[in-house]
């Protein structure tokens, strides 16, 4: 079961006794899951689908609210993933115009009304509670959600324009900024990021689910951490290796030309101690050396220069002090 599922059997548990939530929470599935049809003798009737069982068995329990006969049916798809689609069906009945009515979607003589029912920002969404509501019947709709240890993606899918302002502008009451993006012809309205991800999950209800991601989003944070750790380990390694490969080289190089008895003894020192000690760092060879790393450091860099005065200027001129 993916994690944006659990998230949704999660939301389908939420109950509320407040009447007003429970119709904001079915009014959003329907707006944005539900069609209407015109039967025969143009009378309407309304059906919702999906592949989740559960989000249909609520609906149909929160559809009691309106006083609505409704049925449930179920059927396999014969294409693409041949899923089990569930189906919520109001037929032709005269308190389904009631519904609608309500909603603004039919007018007094019972002609319909193009467009989102506008009503929806006043009275249907005008508590706390009911906004909180909507957005959860909203993802129970057509929201969906990465697996936390993949990414952190939640977006509410296949909107028209007016229904993404909606959503926008209620998740802007809780410092949520929900993003629009065009997608096939439709509209997608997407969080990013996982604090704001967290934040909607508890808004909605959804707060088993919230706390499954939080463990999920510590367990992945502690592992990109241990991960960077281990690659700067790594990276320091790498540098401490190379370098000291690089010093060895030079001191052989002036031990082949001049040999290292001629170098001030400070310096045959250390060139002593970097043969014998090849793969440490500057500070594992003060350790072992009782010399501060600053001057191993310099007489490192200064048998590198000499080195260098070697291959450019010729052995007799292996002290020859470095320009500037």
């Amino acid at each position: 079961m993916s994690f944006a599922t659990r998230v949704k059997e999660d939301l389908n548990r939420v109950l509320t006794s407040k009447a007003c939530c429970r119709s904001a929470e079915f009014i959003a599935f329907f707006l944005l899951k539900g069609h209407i049809r015109i039967e025969k003798g143009r009378q309407l009737s309304l059906f919702m689908q999906t592949e989740h069982a559960a989000s249909i068995r609520k609906m149909f329990t929160l559809a009691k609210d309106f006083s609505l006969t409704r049925e449930i049916a179920v059927h396999r798809r014969t294409r693409l993933n041949k899923n089990q689609v569930f189906t919520l069906t109001v037929p032709p009945q005269p308190q389904l115009a009631v519904f609608l009515r309500e909603l603004s979607l039919l007018d007094a003589y019972g002609q319909w009304q193009l467009g989102f029912p506008q009503r929806l920002r006043g009275d249907i969404l005008d508590s706390p509670c009911c906004r909180r509501a909507y957005l959860r019947g909203a993802f129970l709709a057509c929201g969906s959600l990465s697996e936390p240890e993949n990414a952190y993606h939640l977006e509410f899918g296949s909107l028209d324009r007016d229904q993404a302002d909606l959503l926008v502008e209620l998740m802007a009451e809780y410092d949520l900024n929900a993003k629009i993006v065009r997608r096939k012809d439709r509209e997608i309205v997407y969080l990013k990021g996982a604090e704001e991800i967290s934040r909607l999950l508890n808004i909605m209800g959804s707060h088993r689910s919230l706390l499954e991601f939080e463990s999920l989003r510590v367990t992945k944070e502690i592992r990109n951490q241990a991960n960077r750790q281990r690659n700067c380990d790594t990276a320091n390694v790498n540098k401490v290796v190379k370098a000291g490969w690089r010093q060895v080289q030079d001191i052989n190089y002036i031990a082949d030309n001049i040999g290292l008895e001629v170098l001030p003894r400070n310096l045959r020192v250390a060139a002593e101690l970097r043969l014998e000690y090849p793969d440490y760092s500057l500070a594992d060879l003060s350790e072992v050396s009782a010399l501060g790393r600053s001057a191993l450091n310099h007489r490192l860099r200064r048998l590198s220069q000499i080195a260098r005065n070697i291959e450019d200027f010729g052995p007799k001129q292996w002290n020859r002090e470095e320009d500037g």
